[in-house]
Formats: structure tokens, sequence, C-alpha cells
């Protein structure tokens, strides 16, 4: 089969960047061509990437502006029907189906805005959103909550609507073994007289940083250690709490810690849970983590709110052994295999 992607990036990275690599992992593992629209691209990467990538000429507009002449372009230029399936990550109108990994309304919602700048491109952002929503056949939601908050927000038929999980890729992320764990700690300076927690991070405003920063003021900082990955936190921080750069492969480190950490204030879905959990580390989320939808007790801790007192109180009062589910990923249908499996059937339903 011929599948187009649409997304702004071509790049590492987290969020919707990760996820179009795993789709064009999955979909090359399927003996499809892929071929990639996107207005960023990291030349390094395309060059090791078996796909066909088309990157439009742009007028050279400052930050946003150039993404929405994007959107634009593709919307007007794009020949839908030379691919058998056309995927979109970003806010497009012109494609088969639409990936949601986010509703922006509901950001904004729950994110307080100060900027008149930035309420400027939120109207842009919710135009090309709601037109989008309107327009595509088939939009895959990466968890309920965000089923339901499509639904809140625009007036869009249920039935249109499809809850897909985002897939790991489980050649990355699996059990550490014991060599690897003890030489993780030892990299990291980790004290196993201390219970370790582990915070990735790129977008600290909406991860809850602020309150675990506060909730680890009020621990005792000979039993209880934050490492925080992927952007810096601010200097006044706590002597228990350390940053560790950003790490690209977070694989050895979610094993060689005793919890994962999300406390955040909204997250669509969080897919450092289900990683965390492949790697066979429990975790702790606040319930505004869609990616809770999946867990069970044996897994982790679901938090009722993410107030300092509610964090701290939970990590003093842990005293249960977590046996996380074994092959995680599989047991919900994450590997990317299934993943690709579950799309093409999707597709072929619309």
């Amino acid at each position: 089969m011929k599948i187009a992607i649409i997304h702004n990036q071509f790049s590492m990275g987290g969020g919707m960047e990760a996820y179009m690599l795993s789709l064009l992992k999955g979909f090359l593992a399927d003996g499809d061509q892929v071929f990639i629209y996107a207005y960023e691209v990291n030349k390094e990467l395309a060059a090791q990437s078996s796909c066909t990538i088309y990157q439009p000429s742009l007028l050279p507009l400052p930050g946003r502006w150039k993404k929405y002449h994007f959107l634009h372009l593709c919307n007007t230029r794009l020949k839908k029907d030379a691919y058998d399936i056309t995927i979109s990550l970003t806010r497009t109108n012109c494609q088969d189906i639409a990936v949601c990994g986010g509703v922006h309304p509901e950001t904004i919602r729950r994110i307080n805005r100060t900027s008149l700048f930035r309420r400027l491109h939120d109207k842009i952002e919710i135009f090309f959103e709601k037109k989008m929503v309107a327009t595509v056949p088939v939009i895959m939601a990466h968890s309920k909550a965000i089923s339901r908050e499509i639904m809140a927000h625009y007036n869009v038929a249920e039935t249109k609507i499809k809850t897909i999980y985002p897939p790991i890729d489980t050649d990355k992320f699996f059990p550490a073994d014991d060599k690897t764990v003890r030489q993780t700690r030892k990299e990291l300076q980790i004290d196993e007289k201390k219970l370790t927690f582990l915070l990735p991070s790129c977008g600290h405003q909406c991860k809850g940083l602020t309150q675990l920063l506060a909730a680890f003021r009020l621990l005792d900082a000979s039993k209880y250690e934050l490492l925080v990955a992927g952007s810096k936190i601010p200097q006044a921080h706590p002597e228990n709490c350390r940053y560790i750069g950003y790490i690209p492969n977070l694989a050895p480190v979610y094993s060689a810690v005793d919890f994962t950490i999300l406390p955040s204030d909204y997250e669509a879905f969080g897919l450092v849970i289900p990683e965390s959990l492949q790697c066979g580390t429990p975790v702790i989320a606040s319930k505004e983590v869609g990616a809770t939808e999946l867990l069970s007790a044996r897994d982790g801790i679901i938090l009722t709110d993410n107030r300092p007192e509610t964090i701290a109180r939970t990590i003093r009062e842990l005293n249960t052994t977590f046996t996380v589910t074994d092959n995680f990923a599989l047991a919900h249908g994450l590997t990317i295999g299934q993943h690709i499996h579950a799309i093409k059937m999707l597709f072929e339903k619309s």
C-alpha cells in the first residue's frame, strides 16, 4: 500500500514526532511505501529513513506562521487519491484519518493563557482543528478521554471517532538485564538506599513539575529522590531533586528507577506511562493522564489530584509490591504491529 503521513516535523523527539517514527517503522515493516509531508526535516534522520519525503517551499514567515502556511498548502495541494491511506498528525483537513493526540480548546481550558499573542495563535489553531474534525472522515483519538473532549468541544458524530492508543516500540522498550541496571544506576549516581522516582518531561508547564518539586520539599531527602529527564529544572529546586539531562533512550533509566511519576495537570495520553510499564517499572500518575485508562492496581497508583500534599502522602504510604503486567504493550494492543493493523482495519471500515 501507498501511505502518506503529514506532520509539521520529521525529526527525533517526543509526542507526535516519536509517533510518526513508529508509524513509519510499522508501515515499512508491513511492506508498505511511505511518503512523508513535513515542513521541518532532520536531514540526518531523513538520510537513514527508507521513505520519500516532501518538504514544500514556504514563505519566509516567522515561527507558527510558517506552520499555518504549511497546513494551508497541504489542504489545497495534497492529492489524496494518489495514496491508499492518508494520515495526518497535525491540523489539516485533506486526509483520510486525523490523529488527535489532544484537543486544543481543552488544553486552553486546563492551562491558563496570559499572553495576548498566544491567544491569537490559539484562535488560529482552533480554526484549523474545527475544520479538521468536521471534514476528515475518520478521527483517531489517542484515548477515551480525548474522544469525550472532541465531542464536548465540537459538533462531531460519535461514530466517526475511533479510540486507538498510540504504540510503543518494543524493540526499544523492555526490561533491562541486571548488568545494565547496575551500570545505569552507577552512571546516574542512584542511591539504592533511597526510593528513586523519574519524571520524563520536555514540557514542565503541564507535567506537574511545580507540584512535584513542592512535594519533594515535604519528603525526607535521605529516603526519596526525584530524577528529571528532558528539559532543565529551576535552579531553586529541593536537594532531593536532580536534573539528569535529555536522554534519547530512556529504556534503561526506566528499569533503573523504582517508579516513573507523571502528576500532570493535563495529559491527553502520556506515552511515558506504558513505556515505563513495558520496562517493568510501576507508575504514579494523576487521573488527568489519559494512559491511566489502561492501568490496573498491579501497575501503579492513580492520584486523585496533583496537589503537593497528595503526592507526598502517596509516596510516604507506598507499601505495596507492584507486579507490573508482563509485556504490557502486547497485553494492551500497544505494539507497533498491532497499531498498524488497527489503522488498516479502521480505514477498511470507514
